[in-house]
């Protein structure tokens, strides 16, 4: 129970509902996914299994009648249930994981509906079978839970975007340069890596540092949250390894081993966080099992260092980039390399997946952004070759139709991916080179980091700079937005990193 407080006390928008089957209590926790907007339901089973569902809701606006949209989730759900009744007539309770991914790739809200009809009615069934919503007090339950939730979605929308950043807290808790850092999904924390080999987490409220993580022996180089419940940490490092830890206690869970140069990335399964990729310079990606701590797999067709490693939304697919100057895409499930995107004549220095997992975009010190549609990968689907140096970070806004590049030119750009490839606008104004660059949640505003002691806010449609977050006094190496967008953290190599609200 204690472990649940901490999680309802943390996660953002947390509503927990206790659905009876036959023999078991599954619980469901249901998220708010404000970028893009939708839900996430987390499933928990009474066998321990559980896994992360999303429901989309992109036309979702100001004017949509709660009611209807919770009714037409639920219509939706019973339609599906009404074709598989006659196949299955006992509860879902004891099936694999595979299984269980496979329903959450296929259906969008297929759970929901298997923990409300299997009740000890026989008339509920009966009702579901005939198209009818089954009249118990579940349904409703869960009917009242779904508009609550879109009510808060909504109210979201209507909230104006925030335009402009005040410095809440400069946090000088390292002793030297910081690496990469990442928030909590409720914003209350956030993590920090550094060279002085330790991670540390932080209230975002008060500044203060609540747990330091210091068992590496080498460079944190990466940190990451289990997303959304974030009761896990994941640090990458130097020394080899990359350790799991319990941010509610600091104290470290298991270390995973097998990687023989430095790690430089590793991420959550984002279905049920049961695994970790890593990615390594000694050319290898790796899974790891989080609780046996047991390498699942080892992915060894790169031949250079791998940069980063990516999961795709449903966790089934992995992304892998390397200084092999390809991107690689890994079937999970097989266990099997599907295909390398070659393309670009220099190192990539970052591959992300779009929020849909259909458009995967690889940045190159080539000076080249290519744009990949995974079902045609022979060849990219789009080249962006307007800057005039090394390219080194691209990322997706949370639509995934459109696009930023930053680069040593000292600009970044904005590129829209509907129809064909345009160019929005050129962001100018940085002296040094631009490192990072991330969109708001919103998605009406980006975020450059420079090496120019600066990070900077910009106007998408315009390209005009709104803010300069200024007062670092050494090159500002990562930033990022609170997952809801009114919190800001710029890390920098002064040691330093500060939180702007």
């Amino acid at each position: 129970m204690g472990c649940e407080q901490q999680t309802e006390k943390r996660a953002l928008s947390l509503i927990q509902l206790r659905i009876e089957s036959w023999n078991s209590c599954v619980k469901v926790y249901i998220f708010h996914s404000f970028s893009p907007q939708g839900i996430a339901l987390n499933f928990q089973y009474a066998n321990g299994e559980e896994y992360l569902q999303h429901i989309d809701l992109l036309d979702l606006n100001s004017n949509s009648n709660p009611n209807d949209v919770a009714r037409n989730l639920l219509r939706r759900d019973h339609d599906n249930e009404s074709q598989q009744q006659g196949q299955q007539q006992t509860p879902p309770l004891g099936r694999s994981q595979q299984k269980l991914e496979k329903e959450a790739e296929e259906q969008t809200c297929g759970t929901l509906s298997k923990r409300k009809t299997y009740s000890r009615s026989n008339s509920s069934s009966s009702a579901s079978a005939n198209g009818k919503e089954p009249s118990n007090v579940n349904t409703d339950t869960v009917n009242g839970v779904l508009r609550k939730a879109i009510a808060k979605l909504q109210r979201k929308l209507q909230e104006p975007t925030k335009k402009k950043f005040y410095l809440h807290t400069r946090l000088d808790t390292h002793i030297l340069p910081l690496t990469n850092v990442a928030f909590e999904r409720s914003g209350e924390r956030c993590l920090t890596g550094s060279y002085d080999r330790t991670c540390r987490i932080i209230n975002t409220h008060n500044g203060n540092v609540e747990h330091v993580l210091a068992e590496h022996d080498n460079v944190v180089f990466s940190v990451a949250f289990n997303f959304p419940k974030c009761d896990r940490i994941v640090t990458g490092s130097f020394d080899n390894t990359a350790k799991i830890w319990c941010p509610s206690s600091g104290q470290c869970r298991s270390t995973l081993v097998g990687h023989t140069a430095e790690i430089v990335a590793a991420e959550f399964q984002p279905i049920n966080s049961e695994s970790i990729c890593t990615a390594s310079m000694d050319g290898t990606a790796r899974l790891f099992h989080v609780e046996s701590t047991q390498e699942i797999q080892t992915l060894t067709h790169h031949g250079a260092e791998v940069i980063n490693c990516r999961f795709s939304r449903d966790g089934n697919m992995l992304l892998t980039g390397s200084f092999d100057r390809t991107a690689a895409i890994w079937d999970i499930r097989s266990k099997s390399l599907v295909t390398q995107l070659r393309g670009h004549t220099a190192e990539l220095s970052n591959a992300i997946w779009n929020f849909s997992g259909d458009l995967i975009a690889t940045g190159s010190l080539d000076s080249t952004a290519l744009v990949w549609d995974i079902r045609k990968s022979n060849e990219p689907l789009f080249i962006i070759t307007e800057h005039t140096d090394e390219i080194l970070d691209v990322n997706f806004d949370c639509s995934g139709r459109r696009l930023a590049t930053a680069s040593n030119d000292c600009t970044a750009r904005v590129w829209s991916l509907k129809g064909d490839l345009e160019m929005i606008s050129v962001m100018v104004g940085h002296t040094e080179e631009v490192s990072k660059v991330c969109f708001s949640p919103p998605g009406s505003l980006l975020m450059t980091a420079s090496a120019d002691h600066t990070a900077r806010l910009w106007l998408i449609e315009s390209g005009l700079c709104s803010q300069v977050l200024a007062g670092h006094e050494a090159e500002v190496f990562s930033c990022a937005f609170s997952y809801t967008g009114d919190i800001i953290l710029t890390a920098s190599k002064d040691n330093s990193c500060r939180l702007w609200r």
